[in-house]
């Protein structure tokens, strides 16, 4: 029995809708494939769609420094479904595709934006160590301020969350979206 399957609005109950239509009216302008799960538990789901709008579209970070943000948090949980949705969306925000790879292909990657370079860095040394050293926190803080380093944490404890959610229930890739190497 496969653990992931598209809620439909009319099977949902009023708590589960409300939260429904309020994931449709936000900035994604759609239910993405972790809020059908979390649906099942609609506090949850209420709470975290929200997290998840504030830091993917309300922080001072760029589209292109969020993707790689979330790319090397999907790359680090080898979240197949999201590493795919969001190849799209760097190749959309700017990041350029030697960068994709290398992130895919765990290669340090060469970034010609020092800023990119910068959350690139945090993100990485905090998956790779699962703490980030004082130089590197304080390159972020001094560059992003104190609500910068908070964004950014939060943004890659949010898509670990997303990442676990879209593992835990086996969502599938679309026909023809990236797949990661294991």
């Amino acid at each position: 029995m496969a653990r992931y399957r598209e809620l439909q609005q009319g099977e949902l109950d009023e708590t589960q809708q409300r939260v429904w239509a309020d994931i449709v009216a936000g900035p994604r302008g759609s239910v993405p494939p972790p809020a059908h799960v979390w649906l099942q538990s609609p506090g949850l789901a209420d709470h975290a769609h929200k997290l998840g709008a504030h830091v993917r579209f309300a922080t001072g970070f760029t589209p292109r420094q969020t993707e790689i943000a979330i790319l090397v948090t999907a790359r680090y949980w080898t979240a197949q479904f999201e590493w795919s949705a969001h190849v799209r969306l760097a190749q959309r925000a700017g990041v350029p595709q030697p960068v994709i790879d290398a992130i895919a292909e765990r290669r340090q990657p060469e970034f010609s934006d020092p800023d990119d370079a910068l959350v690139y860095d945090f993100c990485h040394t905090f998956f790779d160590k699962h703490r980030v050293d004082d130089a590197t926190f304080d390159r972020l803080r001094a560059r992003f301020g104190d609500k910068g380093a908070v964004d950014l944490t939060g943004l890659i404890g949010y898509y670990s969350f997303v990442s676990v959610t879209l593992n835990v229930y086996e969502v599938p890739v679309p026909p023809g979206g990236s797949q990661l190497p294991e």
